[in-house]
């Protein structure tokens, strides 16, 4: 098996395929991403599961894969723009074979978007103490105007995670869509609220440069004004689509991590309120976020030091396989069933079992 500091390459090298097929178009394209869902797909659940290796030296070769993400994302929007300007003359619309290449050009560029952009800026937003990896994480998250995650996330999920009140918390019976609506308000809401809260203690307005929500949207407005003026508005159309193909991702990921589990207020987090996965190829393409009960656990630990917990409840497939399952609410259910019967026999307390039922959550799936 790959060596650590080999397996958290992949993501970039994959980014780097999808460049080179968005620079070339045409069978470039078709080929750049059949290799990318060969191996983010089948080669996931072909490989199967592995031991994690904890990393505990050699930061920086970890640390430089994090930081390639930005220059990569900048480059792969710039390759879109490139390619949905050429697709037609100025002035007209592509049609047929051409729209299905900006099609899937959208669709890979999105994907990125949250593999190495929500990813990698989920684990800088953890370095609370260095004003680089804020601004990296926001530049990443700005391609899916999610720039508020820097602010939620921290104080909101890591406080919340698994409660009823979590906005990022999938609830039982609640569809991937559902969620998505619920959750893309909700952790925006309490991002500012939060913010505005901060700075009346300071003595300040929640509408000034100084509230990080508002402010941060300047990164994703440059992203736009930089499409608009490659592209014109086919580009600045292309970009918000895989925009919102990269919220989506990411928010299926949201969805898959805490689905049906749930903490009663003031009970710590334990390894029961959440799912892991310890599929090898999962685990190198989102920088071990699927061994998501230890970083629950110890949410300052680094993602290469990750891999000591064992128990809690584990999905039944790779996170890449359980998006795609969560996108068809009924195959969802069916999958989910039995791990949820069995989180409940296993995992739950009693009070965990009666909020479920005072929610009307007992049996539902």
């Amino acid at each position: 098996m790959l060596a650590p500091a080999l397996r958290y390459a992949l993501p970039n090298v994959l980014g780097l395929i999808a460049i080179t097929g968005l620079l070339g178009g045409g069978w470039y394209l078709a080929a750049a991403t059949a290799v990318i869902v060969a191996v983010v797909g089948v080669a996931d659940e072909a490989i199967g599961d592995a031991p994690a290796l904890p990393g505990r030296d050699g930061a920086l070769l970890y640390d430089t894969q994090l930081y390639l993400a930005a220059p990569i994302l900048i480059i792969a929007t710039a390759a879109l723009m490139r390619l949905v300007a050429a697709l037609a003359p100025v002035g007209s619309w592509p049609a047929g074979a051409e729209m299905a290449e900006a099609g899937v050009a959208v669709l890979l560029v999105g994907y990125f978007y949250a593999l190495i952009g929500a990813t990698v800026a989920h684990e800088l937003v953890h370095r609370v103490r260095n004003r680089w990896a804020a601004v990296c994480a926001s530049i990443l998250l700005a391609f899916t105007f999610n720039t508020s995650f820097t602010v939620f996330h921290l104080r909101g999920h890591h406080r919340l995670a698994a409660r009823w009140d979590d906005p990022a918390t999938a609830r039982r019976g609640e569809t991937w869509l559902e969620f998505f609506v619920r959750t893309s308000f909700e952790q925006t809401a309490f991002a500012f609220r939060s913010e505005t809260t901060r700075l009346r203690r300071e003595g300040r307005n929640a509408l000034t440069p100084r509230n990080r929500v508002l402010r941060r949207q300047a990164y994703s407005a440059a992203v736009l004004c930089g499409a608009y003026a490659t592209a014109g508005l086919r580009g600045l159309l292309a970009f918000l689509a895989a925009a919102l193909v990269g919220r989506i991702a990411h928010e299926l990921i949201n969805y898959v991590q805490h689905y049906g589990v749930i903490r009663a207020e003031g009970a710590p987090i334990l390894p029961r309120h959440t799912w892991s996965s310890r599929r090898l190829l999962s685990n190198a393409l989102h920088f071990n976020l699927p061994l998501h009960a230890e970083h629950h656990v110890d949410a300052a630990r680094p993602f290469w030091r990750l891999g000591a917990i064992t128990d809690g409840p584990v999905l039944p497939y790779g996170y890449q396989t359980m998006a795609v399952i969560a996108l068809v609410p009924f195959w969802w259910r069916r999958v989910m069933a039995p791990h949820l019967d069995a989180w409940d026999r296993s995992f739950a307390s009693a009070n965990e079992l009666a909020l479920l039922r005072a929610y009307g959550r007992d049996g539902v799936y």
